[in-house]
Protein backbone atom coordinates (compact mmCIF):
# COMPACT_ATOMS: atom_id res chain seq x y z
CA UNK A 1 0.00 0.00 0.00
CA UNK A 2 2.70 2.46 1.04
CA UNK A 3 4.33 1.62 -2.22
CA UNK A 4 1.86 2.65 -4.58
CA UNK A 5 0.98 6.00 -2.41
CA UNK A 6 5.00 6.53 -3.23
CA UNK A 7 4.61 5.79 -7.02
CA UNK A 8 1.25 7.98 -6.67
CA UNK A 9 2.97 10.80 -5.39
CA UNK A 10 6.18 10.72 -7.34
CA UNK A 11 4.03 10.49 -10.39
CA UNK A 12 1.70 14.04 -9.08
CA UNK A 13 4.50 15.57 -8.35
CA UNK A 14 7.99 14.57 -10.10
CA UNK A 15 7.21 17.28 -12.90
CA UNK A 16 7.45 20.63 -10.40
CA UNK A 17 10.70 19.31 -9.59
CA UNK A 18 12.04 18.87 -12.78
CA UNK A 19 10.86 22.60 -14.19
CA UNK A 20 12.95 23.91 -11.13
CA UNK A 21 16.17 21.41 -11.83
CA UNK A 22 15.86 22.46 -15.59
CA UNK A 23 16.06 26.18 -14.21
CA UNK A 24 18.78 25.54 -12.04
CA UNK A 25 20.68 23.48 -14.49
CA UNK A 26 20.47 26.64 -17.36
CA UNK A 27 21.57 28.60 -14.74
CA UNK A 28 24.84 26.32 -14.50
CA UNK A 29 25.69 26.37 -18.21
CA UNK A 30 24.83 30.43 -18.13
CA UNK A 31 27.21 30.61 -15.24
CA UNK A 32 30.14 27.96 -16.14
CA UNK A 33 32.22 27.12 -19.42
CA UNK A 34 34.52 24.25 -19.62
CA UNK A 35 37.64 25.98 -20.52
CA UNK A 36 37.59 28.10 -17.92
CA UNK A 37 36.48 31.32 -16.52
CA UNK A 38 32.60 32.21 -15.96
CA UNK A 39 30.96 33.55 -18.87
CA UNK A 40 28.45 36.29 -20.07
CA UNK A 41 26.16 35.05 -23.09
CA UNK A 42 25.39 37.79 -26.13
CA UNK A 43 23.57 37.26 -28.75
CA UNK A 44 25.13 38.27 -32.00
CA UNK A 45 22.85 37.08 -35.11
CA UNK A 46 23.47 33.50 -35.14
CA UNK A 47 26.66 33.09 -32.88
CA UNK A 48 26.92 33.15 -28.88
CA UNK A 49 30.35 34.84 -27.57
CA UNK A 50 31.69 33.94 -24.74
CA UNK A 51 33.20 36.82 -22.31
CA UNK A 52 35.07 36.28 -19.30
CA UNK A 53 32.90 38.46 -16.20
CA UNK A 54 35.63 38.24 -12.89
CA UNK A 55 32.47 36.63 -10.98
CA UNK A 56 33.31 34.51 -7.67
CA UNK A 57 31.66 30.55 -7.56
CA UNK A 58 29.29 31.38 -4.09
CA UNK A 59 30.51 34.82 -3.50
CA UNK A 60 29.56 37.08 -6.15
CA UNK A 61 27.89 34.99 -8.74
CA UNK A 62 24.34 34.85 -10.06
CA UNK A 63 23.79 31.91 -9.37
CA UNK A 64 23.85 31.61 -5.59
CA UNK A 65 20.98 34.45 -6.05
CA UNK A 66 19.19 32.37 -8.61
CA UNK A 67 18.87 29.41 -5.95
CA UNK A 68 16.66 30.53 -3.27
CA UNK A 69 13.98 32.08 -5.37
CA UNK A 70 13.42 29.16 -7.77
CA UNK A 71 13.63 26.30 -4.09
CA UNK A 72 11.05 28.91 -3.04
CA UNK A 73 8.84 28.96 -5.63
CA UNK A 74 9.29 25.08 -5.58
CA UNK A 75 8.65 24.45 -2.10
CA UNK A 76 5.23 26.31 -2.15
CA UNK A 77 4.23 24.69 -5.71
CA UNK A 78 4.89 21.39 -4.07
CA UNK A 79 3.62 22.03 -0.87
CA UNK A 80 0.15 23.63 -2.22
CA UNK A 81 0.03 20.70 -5.17
CA UNK A 82 0.20 17.42 -2.57
CA UNK A 83 -2.70 18.91 -0.57
CA UNK A 84 -5.11 21.23 -2.71
CA UNK A 85 -4.79 18.75 -5.17
CA UNK A 86 -6.00 16.11 -3.36
CA UNK A 87 -9.06 18.85 -2.27
CA UNK A 88 -10.22 19.40 -5.81
CA UNK A 89 -10.21 15.95 -6.80
CA UNK A 90 -12.13 15.01 -3.87
CA UNK A 91 -9.48 12.23 -3.17
CA UNK A 92 -9.31 13.08 0.77
CA UNK A 93 -12.05 10.91 1.42
CA UNK A 94 -10.30 7.78 -0.83
CA UNK A 95 -7.63 8.30 0.80
CA UNK A 96 -8.24 8.72 4.62
CA UNK A 97 -10.24 5.66 4.19
CA UNK A 98 -7.74 2.97 3.08
CA UNK A 99 -6.36 0.52 5.86
CA UNK A 100 -3.51 2.56 6.06
CA UNK A 101 -2.86 5.16 9.24
CA UNK A 102 -3.27 8.88 8.78
CA UNK A 103 0.22 9.55 10.13
CA UNK A 104 1.49 6.96 7.35
CA UNK A 105 -0.70 8.37 4.30
CA UNK A 106 0.75 11.95 4.98
CA UNK A 107 4.34 11.15 6.24
CA UNK A 108 4.74 9.40 2.31
CA UNK A 109 3.17 12.92 1.10
CA UNK A 110 6.23 14.66 2.91
CA UNK A 111 8.81 12.17 2.10
CA UNK A 112 8.14 12.63 -1.16
CA UNK A 113 7.75 16.14 -1.44
CA UNK A 114 11.05 16.72 0.72
CA UNK A 115 12.67 14.20 -1.35
CA UNK A 116 11.75 16.23 -4.80
CA UNK A 117 12.90 19.30 -3.26
CA UNK A 118 16.39 18.28 -2.14
CA UNK A 119 16.88 16.44 -5.12
CA UNK A 120 16.14 19.57 -7.56
CA UNK A 121 17.97 21.95 -5.67
CA UNK A 122 20.75 19.93 -4.86
CA UNK A 123 21.48 18.04 -7.67
CA UNK A 124 22.28 21.91 -9.26
CA UNK A 125 24.39 23.20 -6.48
CA UNK A 126 26.52 20.17 -6.20
CA UNK A 127 27.70 20.04 -9.89
CA UNK A 128 28.31 24.18 -10.12
CA UNK A 129 30.60 22.99 -6.44
CA UNK A 130 32.17 20.71 -8.53
CA UNK A 131 32.87 22.62 -11.30
CA UNK A 132 34.18 25.48 -9.20
CA UNK A 133 36.62 23.22 -7.44
CA UNK A 134 38.05 22.00 -10.45
CA UNK A 135 41.51 23.35 -11.36
CA UNK A 136 41.77 25.51 -14.17
CA UNK A 137 38.06 26.65 -14.32
CA UNK A 138 38.01 30.08 -12.85
CA UNK A 139 40.47 32.71 -12.02
CA UNK A 140 39.35 32.75 -7.82
CA UNK A 141 40.02 30.77 -5.31
CA UNK A 142 37.69 28.56 -3.87
CA UNK A 143 36.85 26.07 -0.93
CA UNK A 144 33.60 23.94 -0.50
CA UNK A 145 32.98 25.60 3.03
CA UNK A 146 32.01 28.75 0.42
CA UNK A 147 28.84 26.70 -0.48
CA UNK A 148 27.28 27.05 3.27
CA UNK A 149 25.23 30.07 2.85
CA UNK A 150 23.57 28.71 -0.14
CA UNK A 151 23.01 24.96 1.56
CA UNK A 152 21.88 27.16 4.34
CA UNK A 153 19.50 28.76 2.28
CA UNK A 154 17.96 25.85 0.57
CA UNK A 155 17.32 24.26 4.37
CA UNK A 156 15.87 27.06 5.40
CA UNK A 157 13.28 27.34 2.72
CA UNK A 158 12.06 23.79 3.61
CA UNK A 159 9.59 25.78 5.92
CA UNK A 160 8.19 26.89 3.03
CA UNK A 161 7.29 23.84 1.93
CA UNK A 162 6.16 22.59 5.21
CA UNK A 163 4.10 25.59 5.76
CA UNK A 164 2.38 25.68 2.40
CA UNK A 165 1.30 21.64 3.11
CA UNK A 166 -0.27 22.72 6.31
CA UNK A 167 -2.06 26.02 4.93
CA UNK A 168 -3.63 23.20 1.95
CA UNK A 169 -4.59 20.96 4.89
CA UNK A 170 -6.26 23.35 7.07
CA UNK A 171 -9.69 24.11 6.42
CA UNK A 172 -10.25 27.42 6.96
CA UNK A 173 -11.20 30.03 4.39
CA UNK A 174 -8.87 31.35 2.35
CA UNK A 175 -9.50 34.91 3.13
CA UNK A 176 -9.18 34.45 6.40
CA UNK A 177 -6.84 32.49 8.40
CA UNK A 178 -5.68 29.65 5.95
CA UNK A 179 -2.94 31.35 4.76
CA UNK A 180 -1.24 32.03 8.59
CA UNK A 181 1.28 29.52 8.82
CA UNK A 182 2.57 30.49 5.79
CA UNK A 183 2.38 34.41 6.11
CA UNK A 184 3.92 33.81 10.09
CA UNK A 185 6.81 31.49 8.73
CA UNK A 186 7.51 32.82 5.35
CA UNK A 187 9.54 36.19 6.37
CA UNK A 188 11.39 33.84 8.78
CA UNK A 189 12.42 31.39 6.59
CA UNK A 190 13.44 34.26 3.77
CA UNK A 191 15.30 35.92 6.53
CA UNK A 192 17.32 32.68 7.20
CA UNK A 193 18.16 32.03 3.67
CA UNK A 194 19.31 35.45 2.24
CA UNK A 195 20.41 37.25 5.75
CA UNK A 196 24.29 36.46 6.91
CA UNK A 197 23.38 34.56 9.98
CA UNK A 198 25.69 32.33 10.74
CA UNK A 199 24.78 28.48 10.19
CA UNK A 200 25.23 27.49 13.68
CA UNK A 201 22.32 30.09 14.64
CA UNK A 202 20.23 29.62 11.94
CA UNK A 203 20.17 25.53 12.12
CA UNK A 204 18.85 25.52 15.57
CA UNK A 205 16.00 27.95 14.46
CA UNK A 206 15.12 26.39 11.14
CA UNK A 207 14.83 23.02 12.88
CA UNK A 208 12.68 24.01 15.99
CA UNK A 209 10.39 25.66 13.31
CA UNK A 210 10.07 22.54 11.13
CA UNK A 211 9.56 20.57 14.39
CA UNK A 212 6.22 22.98 15.51
CA UNK A 213 4.90 23.02 11.44
CA UNK A 214 5.28 19.11 11.80
CA UNK A 215 3.53 18.79 14.86
CA UNK A 216 0.50 21.39 13.52
CA UNK A 217 0.19 19.13 10.51
CA UNK A 218 -0.36 16.09 12.39
CA UNK A 219 -2.52 17.96 14.46
CA UNK A 220 -4.87 18.86 11.96
CA UNK A 221 -4.51 15.72 9.88
CA UNK A 222 -6.03 14.13 13.51
CA UNK A 223 -8.56 16.25 14.14
CA UNK A 224 -9.77 17.06 10.62
CA UNK A 225 -12.46 14.45 8.90
CA UNK A 226 -11.88 16.14 4.99
CA UNK A 227 -15.02 15.70 4.19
Amino acid sequence: MVKALLIKECRETLWLGGIAMAVLLFEVAVQTRWDGGFVGWQLDRWTVLVTPTGEIPFVRDSFSHTVPGVAALLALALGFWQTMGESLRGTYMLLFHLPVARWRLVGTKLLVGLCIYSAATAVPVLLFASWAASPGTHASPFYWSMTLPTWQALIALMMLYLAAFLCGLRASRWFGSRLLPLAGVGPAAWILAVAPIPWWMALPITVAIGALLLACIGHVVHLHDFD
